[in-house]
């Protein structure tokens, strides 16, 4: 999945910043030339220029507008300093095709990223699919760190010892949010970066921090940039939940001000032990992680602004539902929680046409996220193993009577080692899984078109299996043979 990024080196950040300095100043016309056909929605605070639906536009204006107050308050808090309001606009192309081409003339070194802030003209650069809300947040973040530092070229971050986990990690920690009815309330836990970080920490992958306070731009890319951006919001969280820590943040961000060495502006405000400070940030981290006893809802009947579609479809929410259309390849919706060892997942789904499905996947850096693909069509359910976007095996598959139209529960438990479906009440598939944690929870279409509803998960005690038990395969199941990689 991508995420929001500065995905550069320091050379190429460098010609990266200069070269978007140079066409900020001419950036009506480009736009005009290479991207007509947008139309202006223009609020207080944010300008947001699109292709996308009128609806989509106006909601996230207002969404846009609200969030960056927010953010701005709580900025002003943090840095014991009212911030200077500034002007934003949002570029937000409908396709990444769209994007890409215009980022082509415009920002070439960040055709592959998500998205991008152009700080020489306050503008965001991004694309509706495939992207979070908070990928838009976090660049809006950047505008105003940028105004903080008087700096919005981020010629900061090639100064010797720039802590870039800090600029990140506010532009990280400002811009997660939760999701109340259909309003938005940032800052909140980020709970995809956090499920990071506790896989980091339990398969020893975690990046110690003296090596983490002096890690570069360039480590914010590539394989390494999805453990370097938890752990950058994660350091941020801990700094800020502490109130002695956090009383101490106004004073980083002053000698950070006045150009001092950032790492030793950290060493002087924060302390020299750094082993001590790593151990209670660790536990924070594990503080956080614990699940809730009973049902965590996934969906509240009004928004998935808090969901993230992944190659495409059209997905709503309307009437207490989560509807979704496909004709294009596979579409994905979706959200993380805390990493759960043993759950049950549940929903209703009404499958109108083609293959729908459910998704159980991971945060960790170093595995493909999506871990485990429950296909639904009209008369059988099949469970599939994937490992890579394209390397994708069948596991079983079972009969099961799905009947176009109408709402059908579908409940998925993973107990020890053990993986139960039950499809309108009836166990129709148990096998054994290879995974021992899960943080993501998804729908996805496959040519298809459905609705979703009561999506929920509960976390469930520990299941102690006598030594030697084996898992037994349901009689209403049977093998599928893999198929070639």
């Amino acid at each position: 999945m991508r995420r929001s990024a500065r995905t550069l080196s320091t050379r190429s950040l460098l010609a990266a910043t200069l070269m978007l300095a140079l066409c900020g100043a001419f950036e009506p016309a480009w736009a005009a030339d290479h991207a007509p056909n947008l139309r202006s929605y223009v609020g207080s605070r944010v300008t947001v220029r699109t292709n996308t639906d009128d609806a989509y536009a106006r909601g996230l204006l207002s969404k846009l507008e609200s969030f960056l107050a927010q953010a701005d308050r709580r900025l002003s808090e943090i840095a014991r300093d009212p911030t200077r309001p500034i002007h934003v606009t949002l570029l937000v192309f409908e396709t990444q095709e769209e994007y890409q081409h215009y980022a082509n003339g415009s920002a070439p070194g960040l055709v592959n990223n998500g998205g991008y802030y152009d700080g020489a003209s306050r503008t965001v650069v991004t694309y509706r699919y495939n992207n979070s809300m908070q990928l838009y947040f976090h660049e809006l973040v950047h505008a105003l760190m940028g105004e903080i530092f008087q700096d919005h070229s981020f010629a900061r971050y090639t100064r010797a010892n720039w802590p870039v986990w800090f600029d990140e990690g506010m532009s990280e920690y400002l811009g997660s949010y939760r999701v109340i009815g259909d309003k938005i309330e940032a800052p909140a836990r980020n709970k995809s970066k956090l499920a990071y970080l506790v896989n980091a920490l339990d398969r020893k992958a975690f990046v110690p921090l003296p090596t983490l306070l002096r890690a570069s731009a360039e480590w914010f890319s590539g394989g390494s940039m999805n453990i370097y951006y938890a752990e950058s919001w994660g350091l941020v969280d801990f700094l800020l939940s502490s109130p002695p820590l956090a009383d101490k943040t106004a004073a980083y961000f002053r000698r950070l001000r006045a150009h001092q060495d950032g790492h030793r502006a950290f060493v002087d405000v924060f302390g020299p032990d750094l082993d001590d400070l790593e151990r209670r940030w660790r536990e924070h981290i594990r503080s956080l992680a614990r699940p809730t006893d009973g049902w965590i809802p996934l969906f509240n009947g009004q928004s998935i602004d808090d969901w993230t579609v992944h190659e495409g479809g059209a997905w709503s929410a309307r009437d207490g539902e989560i509807v979704g259309a496909g004709a294009r390849n596979y579409n994905y919706l979706i959200k993380s929680e805390v990493p759960m060892r043993e759950f049950t997942l549940e929903l209703e789904m009404m499958l109108v046409r083609g293959t729908a499905g459910l998704i159980l996947g991971n945060n960790f850096h170093g595995e493909y996220p999506y871990y485990y693909l429950l296909d639904v069509a009209r008369d059988a359910v099949m469970l599939r193993r994937s490992y890579t976007s394209t390397r994708i095996e069948p596991v079983k598959q079972a009969f099961a009577e799905i009947p176009l139209g109408s709402w059908v529960p579908i409940q998925m438990t993973v107990q020890g080692d053990q993986l139960r479906i039950r499809v309108r009440g009836r166990e129709t598939l148990v096998t054994t899984g290879d995974r021992e944690r899960y943080s993501l929870f998804g729908l996805y279409l496959y040519h298809a078109e459905a609705h979703f509803r009561n999506i929920r998960v509960k976390p469930e005690p520990p299941q102690v299996r006598p030594a030697g038990a084996r898992t037994e395969t349901h009689p209403a199941s049977r093998p599928v043979a893999p198929s070639a990689p």
